[in-house]
């Protein structure tokens, strides 16, 4: 299986402590089922502490139970893992081992990634000049898993994308072309039948992130209102890494839901909400993708419910996409 990775994936290093935000506090740590089994084998005062702070939750995940400000009960007071320094790396669970990796599997291709969600992580995918060089694929052989052709399309077009994203002139200009290239592509793979009967505006897409599940509330309501407007004309050297982010994150799902101008909004509204929040609420792009990726990207269900609405409300039909880029 051939294996791809953006430039910055191998410049990743975990800042532990220096981290200002924590993979360890807000987030549900799922233990895979081997390092239960060898936690259940650890002796002493420190077995006991790992035995009882695991539990089944309602989804039949096995999880530790968090503390206070949903922090995991292994965080120390220094910010360090106590799992890690007592039972070593290898005996982190899979989840804590992984994050904020990526892989994104294709049975014949694997691509990887970084979650946006982790600062160190955010500040690589923004700052990193041509990160995506390698991922250049066109092809790839037929397979059982999924239909070859269309995958091919799909690579194909992805190329195209990023070429666009990356020409010298107004980010918004770029989107508009990348738009219609997607609307091409969608009408190839699979046309769509919804209408655009219903206008696009921006409380209806206020109205749809306030459905949302949010760790801090008070991000929640900052990321709401940041979905109210559109502006992508200020630091446009690092939005533009971010809508590549997006464009190689999540592009290649499409072989499997046959939807391309899903994506691409979800793309448009990411950027467009992240420049927002920034610009909003004084805070660094960085620290913007980080905190929107955290509250929205890590939980499948936010996930799931946006993808799901922008592939079937017509509200986010494609046609009415055009209005967002444009509301600037």
């Amino acid at each position: 299986m051939k294996q791809y990775y953006p430039a910055y994936y191998g410049l990743f290093r975990c800042i532990a402590a220096d981290c200002p935000d924590s993979c360890c506090q807000g987030w549900d740590v799922v233990i895979d089922s081997d390092t239960e089994r060898f936690y259940r084998t650890v002796d002493g005062e420190f077995g006991d502490k790992l035995r009882g702070a695991i539990y089944t939750d309602g989804d039949g995940d096995r999880v530790f139970r968090l503390k206070d400000k949903k922090k995991c009960p292994f965080w120390g007071e220094d910010k360090l893992c106590d799992i890690y320094r007592t039972l070593g790396e290898e005996h982190l669970c899979a989840t804590c081992a992984q994050f904020p990796r990526i892989r994104m599997e294709y049975a014949d291709f694997c691509e990887h990634s970084l979650a946006l969600a982790c600062p160190e992580a955010a500040r690589l995918i923004l700052k990193t000049d041509n990160a995506y060089s390698s991922l250049t694929q066109e092809s790839s052989a037929d397979c059982e898993d999924y239909d070859a052709k269309l995958m091919h399309t799909l690579l194909k077009a992805r190329q195209k994308l990023a070429e666009l994203l990356l020409a010298k002139r107004p980010l918004a200009d770029r989107l508009q072309s990348c738009l219609s290239i997607t609307a091409q592509v969608q009408e190839e793979i699979e046309p769509l039948h919804n209408a655009c009967d219903v206008p696009y505006t921006p409380d209806a897409l206020a109205a749809l992130f306030t459905q949302l599940e949010y760790i801090d509330e008070r991000n929640g309501e900052m990321i709401v209102q940041a979905c109210r407007s559109a502006d992508f004309s200020n630091q446009e050297s690092e939005l533009t890494r971010l809508a590549l982010y997006y464009l190689y994150r999540y592009w290649l799902n499409a072989v499997d839901t046959r939807n391309v101008f899903a994506v691409f909004t979800h793309m448009i509204v990411s950027i467009a909400a992240i420049s927002n929040l920034s610009r909003m609420n004084r805070l660094t792009l960085i620290e913007a993708a980080q905190r929107y990726s955290k509250e929205v990207e890590q939980s499948y269900e936010n996930l799931e419910r946006l993808f799901d609405t922008f592939a079937y409300e017509s509200c986010f039909h494609p046609g009415n996409m055009i209005n967002l880029i444009l509301r600037q």
